[in-house]
Protein backbone atom coordinates (compact mmCIF):
# COMPACT_ATOMS: atom_id res chain seq x y z
CA UNK A 1 0.00 0.00 0.00
CA UNK A 2 2.93 2.64 1.15
CA UNK A 3 4.27 1.58 -2.31
CA UNK A 4 1.33 2.32 -4.28
CA UNK A 5 0.48 5.86 -2.61
CA UNK A 6 3.82 6.61 -3.48
CA UNK A 7 3.32 6.17 -6.97
CA UNK A 8 0.29 7.98 -6.87
CA UNK A 9 1.69 10.69 -5.10
CA UNK A 10 4.70 10.69 -8.29
CA UNK A 11 1.72 10.55 -11.05
CA UNK A 12 2.81 6.75 -11.65
CA UNK A 13 -1.18 5.95 -11.76
CA UNK A 14 -0.87 2.63 -14.19
CA UNK A 15 1.35 1.24 -11.45
CA UNK A 16 0.23 2.47 -8.47
CA UNK A 17 -3.22 1.03 -10.13
CA UNK A 18 -1.32 -2.81 -10.29
CA UNK A 19 -0.38 -2.43 -6.49
CA UNK A 20 -3.30 -1.32 -5.24
CA UNK A 21 -5.21 -4.00 -6.74
CA UNK A 22 -2.71 -6.38 -5.06
CA UNK A 23 -3.88 -4.82 -1.53
CA UNK A 24 -7.22 -4.67 -2.33
CA UNK A 25 -7.57 -8.75 -3.47
CA UNK A 26 -6.18 -9.52 -0.66
CA UNK A 27 -2.22 -10.58 -1.85
CA UNK A 28 -0.22 -7.92 0.28
CA UNK A 29 -2.02 -9.59 3.59
CA UNK A 30 -2.84 -5.66 4.39
CA UNK A 31 -5.37 -5.03 7.02
CA UNK A 32 -9.38 -4.17 6.27
CA UNK A 33 -8.88 -0.82 6.81
CA UNK A 34 -5.53 -0.60 4.85
CA UNK A 35 -7.45 -2.51 1.92
CA UNK A 36 -10.46 0.20 2.20
CA UNK A 37 -7.95 2.71 2.29
CA UNK A 38 -6.44 0.99 -1.06
CA UNK A 39 -9.94 1.35 -2.32
CA UNK A 40 -10.03 4.90 -1.93
CA UNK A 41 -6.91 5.21 -3.71
CA UNK A 42 -8.00 2.66 -6.54
CA UNK A 43 -10.89 5.39 -7.38
CA UNK A 44 -8.99 8.18 -7.40
CA UNK A 45 -5.91 6.53 -9.52
CA UNK A 46 -8.61 5.39 -12.12
CA UNK A 47 -9.87 9.04 -12.13
CA UNK A 48 -6.63 9.83 -13.10
CA UNK A 49 -6.05 7.16 -16.00
CA UNK A 50 -9.71 8.66 -16.92
CA UNK A 51 -10.92 5.13 -16.53
CA UNK A 52 -14.41 7.19 -14.80
CA UNK A 53 -16.82 3.99 -15.14
CA UNK A 54 -14.33 1.78 -13.59
CA UNK A 55 -13.72 4.73 -10.81
CA UNK A 56 -17.06 5.34 -10.24
CA UNK A 57 -17.57 1.26 -9.43
CA UNK A 58 -14.94 1.81 -6.46
CA UNK A 59 -16.72 4.99 -5.26
CA UNK A 60 -20.10 3.36 -5.69
CA UNK A 61 -18.65 0.90 -3.38
CA UNK A 62 -17.57 3.34 -0.35
CA UNK A 63 -20.94 5.46 -0.90
CA UNK A 64 -22.85 2.14 -0.64
CA UNK A 65 -21.19 1.24 2.81
CA UNK A 66 -21.92 4.58 4.66
CA UNK A 67 -20.37 5.65 7.72
CA UNK A 68 -18.68 2.35 8.25
CA UNK A 69 -16.12 2.73 5.57
CA UNK A 70 -13.56 5.45 6.54
CA UNK A 71 -13.06 7.27 3.26
CA UNK A 72 -17.16 7.62 2.72
CA UNK A 73 -16.93 11.32 3.30
CA UNK A 74 -13.54 12.18 1.81
CA UNK A 75 -15.15 10.31 -1.61
CA UNK A 76 -17.82 12.86 -2.11
CA UNK A 77 -16.39 15.59 -4.02
CA UNK A 78 -14.76 12.47 -6.60
CA UNK A 79 -18.50 12.04 -7.29
CA UNK A 80 -18.55 15.14 -7.84
CA UNK A 81 -15.78 15.26 -9.96
CA UNK A 82 -17.08 12.44 -11.78
CA UNK A 83 -20.15 14.33 -12.45
CA UNK A 84 -18.44 16.59 -14.89
CA UNK A 85 -17.04 13.68 -16.58
CA UNK A 86 -20.08 11.34 -16.76
CA UNK A 87 -23.90 11.78 -18.03
CA UNK A 88 -26.48 11.22 -15.34
CA UNK A 89 -27.53 7.77 -16.87
CA UNK A 90 -24.33 6.39 -15.02
CA UNK A 91 -26.41 6.93 -11.94
CA UNK A 92 -23.95 9.66 -10.52
CA UNK A 93 -26.52 11.70 -9.14
CA UNK A 94 -27.69 8.60 -6.70
CA UNK A 95 -24.49 8.16 -5.46
CA UNK A 96 -24.30 11.67 -4.39
CA UNK A 97 -28.00 11.26 -3.00
CA UNK A 98 -27.20 8.73 -1.13
CA UNK A 99 -25.39 11.41 1.28
CA UNK A 100 -27.09 13.33 3.68
CA UNK A 101 -26.74 17.49 3.57
CA UNK A 102 -24.86 17.90 6.20
CA UNK A 103 -22.18 15.73 4.85
CA UNK A 104 -21.28 19.18 2.61
CA UNK A 105 -20.25 21.28 5.73
CA UNK A 106 -17.35 18.82 5.93
CA UNK A 107 -13.79 20.88 4.82
CA UNK A 108 -12.74 18.39 2.52
CA UNK A 109 -15.33 19.36 0.10
CA UNK A 110 -13.56 22.22 -0.58
CA UNK A 111 -14.37 24.22 -4.35
CA UNK A 112 -16.64 21.30 -4.52
CA UNK A 113 -19.50 22.93 -2.49
CA UNK A 114 -21.30 24.33 -4.79
CA UNK A 115 -21.64 21.65 -7.27
CA UNK A 116 -22.33 19.59 -4.61
CA UNK A 117 -25.36 21.69 -3.54
CA UNK A 118 -26.62 21.79 -7.23
CA UNK A 119 -26.41 17.98 -7.48
CA UNK A 120 -27.78 16.88 -4.24
CA UNK A 121 -30.97 19.69 -5.47
CA UNK A 122 -31.09 18.03 -9.00
CA UNK A 123 -31.44 14.52 -7.36
CA UNK A 124 -34.16 15.69 -4.89
CA UNK A 125 -36.02 16.93 -7.73
CA UNK A 126 -35.92 14.03 -9.99
CA UNK A 127 -37.36 12.22 -7.47
CA UNK A 128 -40.58 14.31 -7.17
CA UNK A 129 -42.99 15.38 -4.86
CA UNK A 130 -43.80 18.13 -2.66
CA UNK A 131 -41.48 17.28 0.02
CA UNK A 132 -38.80 16.54 -2.50
CA UNK A 133 -39.43 19.75 -4.56
CA UNK A 134 -39.10 22.06 -1.05
CA UNK A 135 -35.80 20.23 -0.44
CA UNK A 136 -34.47 20.59 -4.26
CA UNK A 137 -35.28 24.41 -3.63
CA UNK A 138 -33.27 24.83 -0.61
CA UNK A 139 -30.47 23.25 -1.90
CA UNK A 140 -30.29 25.03 -5.16
CA UNK A 141 -30.64 28.53 -2.95
CA UNK A 142 -27.30 27.62 -1.48
CA UNK A 143 -24.98 28.10 -4.41
CA UNK A 144 -22.72 30.83 -3.97
CA UNK A 145 -23.67 33.44 -7.10
CA UNK A 146 -19.69 33.30 -7.46
CA UNK A 147 -20.23 29.81 -8.75
CA UNK A 148 -20.39 28.59 -12.08
CA UNK A 149 -22.78 26.27 -11.02
CA UNK A 150 -25.41 29.20 -9.81
CA UNK A 151 -26.40 29.47 -13.24
CA UNK A 152 -27.92 26.10 -13.86
CA UNK A 153 -29.17 25.99 -9.91
CA UNK A 154 -31.13 28.94 -11.02
CA UNK A 155 -32.60 27.70 -14.02
CA UNK A 156 -33.58 24.47 -11.83
CA UNK A 157 -35.13 26.22 -9.52
CA UNK A 158 -37.53 27.98 -11.63
CA UNK A 159 -38.65 24.53 -13.37
CA UNK A 160 -39.07 23.09 -9.72
CA UNK A 161 -41.58 26.06 -9.10
CA UNK A 162 -42.91 25.46 -12.06
CA UNK A 163 -43.29 21.76 -10.88
CA UNK A 164 -45.12 22.79 -7.39
CA UNK A 165 -47.09 25.83 -10.09
CA UNK A 166 -46.03 28.60 -8.49
CA UNK A 167 -45.56 31.08 -11.13
CA UNK A 168 -44.11 33.99 -9.51
CA UNK A 169 -41.23 32.84 -7.83
CA UNK A 170 -40.26 30.40 -11.20
CA UNK A 171 -40.28 33.99 -13.24
CA UNK A 172 -38.19 35.58 -10.59
CA UNK A 173 -35.82 32.36 -10.71
CA UNK A 174 -35.71 33.12 -14.69
CA UNK A 175 -35.56 36.56 -15.07
CA UNK A 176 -32.43 36.68 -12.99
CA UNK A 177 -30.82 34.29 -15.57
CA UNK A 178 -31.70 37.04 -18.19
CA UNK A 179 -30.45 39.45 -16.15
CA UNK A 180 -27.32 37.40 -15.99
CA UNK A 181 -26.89 37.11 -19.98
CA UNK A 182 -27.79 40.99 -20.54
CA UNK A 183 -24.47 41.60 -17.80
CA UNK A 184 -22.63 37.86 -19.08
CA UNK A 185 -20.14 38.26 -15.54
CA UNK A 186 -17.14 36.81 -16.27
CA UNK A 187 -17.34 33.70 -13.30
CA UNK A 188 -19.99 31.78 -15.81
CA UNK A 189 -19.34 29.59 -18.71
CA UNK A 190 -20.12 31.96 -22.01
CA UNK A 191 -21.67 28.92 -23.68
CA UNK A 192 -23.47 28.00 -20.22
CA UNK A 193 -24.89 31.43 -20.20
CA UNK A 194 -26.48 31.34 -23.73
CA UNK A 195 -28.11 28.03 -23.30
CA UNK A 196 -29.86 28.65 -19.74
CA UNK A 197 -30.83 31.75 -21.11
CA UNK A 198 -32.57 30.53 -23.82
CA UNK A 199 -33.66 27.92 -21.84
CA UNK A 200 -35.27 30.21 -19.38
CA UNK A 201 -36.94 32.52 -22.16
CA UNK A 202 -38.64 28.50 -23.45
CA UNK A 203 -39.75 28.63 -19.91
CA UNK A 204 -41.07 31.91 -19.29
CA UNK A 205 -42.93 31.52 -22.84
CA UNK A 206 -44.45 28.22 -20.80
CA UNK A 207 -45.41 29.78 -17.80
CA UNK A 208 -46.73 33.13 -19.07
CA UNK A 209 -49.16 31.00 -21.70
CA UNK A 210 -49.94 28.67 -18.88
CA UNK A 211 -51.32 32.00 -16.90
CA UNK A 212 -53.28 33.09 -20.19
CA UNK A 213 -50.99 36.23 -20.54
CA UNK A 214 -50.67 35.63 -24.23
CA UNK A 215 -49.20 38.69 -25.08
CA UNK A 216 -46.28 38.06 -23.00
CA UNK A 217 -46.04 34.61 -23.81
CA UNK A 218 -45.11 35.49 -27.54
CA UNK A 219 -42.86 37.86 -26.17
CA UNK A 220 -40.86 35.47 -24.64
CA UNK A 221 -41.09 32.96 -27.66
CA UNK A 222 -39.99 35.15 -29.84
CA UNK A 223 -36.93 35.85 -28.14
CA UNK A 224 -35.24 32.64 -28.96
CA UNK A 225 -33.17 32.67 -32.05
CA UNK A 226 -33.42 30.32 -35.08
CA UNK A 227 -30.29 28.47 -34.47
CA UNK A 228 -31.61 27.51 -30.84
CA UNK A 229 -31.74 23.61 -30.84
CA UNK A 230 -35.02 25.04 -29.08
CA UNK A 231 -36.40 27.63 -31.95
CA UNK A 232 -38.81 25.02 -33.58
CA UNK A 233 -40.55 24.46 -29.94
CA UNK A 234 -40.69 27.97 -29.52
CA UNK A 235 -42.74 28.47 -32.86
CA UNK A 236 -44.88 25.80 -32.24
CA UNK A 237 -45.84 26.85 -28.87
CA UNK A 238 -46.02 30.81 -29.61
CA UNK A 239 -48.47 29.42 -32.44
CA UNK A 240 -50.51 27.95 -29.83
CA UNK A 241 -50.63 31.50 -28.24
CA UNK A 242 -51.49 33.28 -31.19
CA UNK A 243 -54.65 31.18 -31.46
Amino acid sequence: LERAIRLYETDDWFSASIELKKVIDGESGDSTRNKQRAEFFMGKTLYQLRFYAGALSYFDKIATAGDSHPYHGATLKWLAALAQKLPDTSGILAKIGSYDESALSDPSIGEFKDQLYFLLGRFYYSKGGDENFDKAISLFNQVSRDSDSFIKAKFFEGVTHVRKYQGKPAIDAFKEILAIGADKPKQYNRADIETYEELARLQMGRVFYSTQQFDTSIKYYEMLPQDSADWTKSLFEASWAYY
